[in-house]
């Protein structure tokens, strides 16, 4: 996770602090490599992949990601360390027995885009990245946390409430009817986008996510919206309390919103989404994050009636070994 984006509120410290502490656990994890470039004495880039195994297991092959490739130099230059490192790279992973290997980039990044392309990666996905800053309701920062860059920061939404529904935290009898949603709402995502995959594995993928998040394994808490009293559609919700050192109050991310196909239309999505902000308000959150890809509007209309504000694009590229 980069802070970097949240500009001038972040303390430059605790920002090195967190980036050392994020290298130091991708670079110690016992599934994956690093690779360093040097020139003389002087570090001049470093790469590294990491095995990811719930994927690998959903896929039915290996899968692993590309954490980072970088250079110290710019230009021309620091691309040709990048394509020497990416071709060290993938060929450790293709001799540990990895078949498919994504990569995540700002989609400002032009010269690790044009290198990951050249070395035989294929564009999936373009995702939008949405950002609201928590005011009042158990989050007070300690001093001026500086406006978002893509706009000054609003007040929180009051929740919505549901004609004939309500918005509530999941109870053991929602399981069934959330993952009869999941199996069948995800249609624009990377993982329908990737013919690599077999017919049916995305779907039941996001069926297997939501099953983990409802059961706190993949997320520390799921928003219900429930119509006639029936599950309408779920937001499930993760806090990154390593943030606080960095942001002044943990990290929230908004993971999977979903509706059912009957309920679209009736502020669903959009009452479940301000319950999400309304739990985080109570656990101290001092940002929430939502992304969503490129070509859903809706989703980004959505989450901009909510208070969000688009903070960064960025691009999953595959590499098939």
């Amino acid at each position: 996770m980069s802070y970097e984006r949240y500009g001038a509120g972040c303390d430059r410290s605790h920002l090195q602090e967190a980036a050392l502490r994020a290298v130091q656990r991708l670079t110690g994890a016992a599934e994956g490599r690093t690779f360093v470039a040097r020139c003389g004495e002087r570090m001049a880039g470093a790469a590294c992949w990491g095995r990811l195994t719930w994927d690998s297991e959903l896929f039915g092959f290996p899968a692993a990601r590309l954490h980072f490739l970088l250079a110290s130099a710019p230009g021309l230059e620091g691309q040709i360390v990048q394509a020497a490192l990416c071709e060290t790279l993938l060929d450790d992973a293709r001799h540990s027995g990895i078949r498919h290997l994504t990569a995540r980039v700002d989609a400002g990044d032009l010269g690790t885009i044009q290198v990951l392309e050249a070395s035989g990666f294929r564009l999936l996905d373009g995702l939008q990245t949405f950002s609201l800053a928590l005011r009042g309701a158990g989050f007070s920062p300690p001093g001026a946390l500086a406006p978002l860059p893509t706009g000054r920061a609003e007040p929180r939404p009051q929740p919505k409430r549901l004609p004939h529904g309500l918005v509530r935290g999941f109870q053991t009898e929602d399981l069934d009817p959330v993952c009869a949603i999941a199996r069948s709402v995800y249609v624009l995502d990377r993982f329908h986008a990737d013919t690599a995959l077999a017919p049916g594995v995305a779907d039941r993928l996001h069926e297997t996510w939501v099953r983990n998040s409802c059961l706190g394994q993949a997320a520390d808490h799921v928003v219900i919206a429930e119509t006639n009293g029936l599950v309408a559609g779920f937001v499930t919700c993760k806090l990154d309390q390593e943030a606080t050192a960095v942001l002044g109050g943990p990290l929230g991310t908004i993971v999977l919103v979903a509706t059912a196909a009957a309920a679209r239309g009736q502020g669903v999505a959009r009452a479940a989404t301000r319950g999400a902000l309304d739990w985080f308000g109570g656990q101290g959150a001092a940002l929430v994050e939502v992304g969503t890809q490129l070509r859903n509007i809706p989703a980004g209309r959505l989450y901009e009636s909510c208070g969000f504000r688009l903070l960064g694009v960025s691009l999953t590229l595959r590499r098939i070994l």
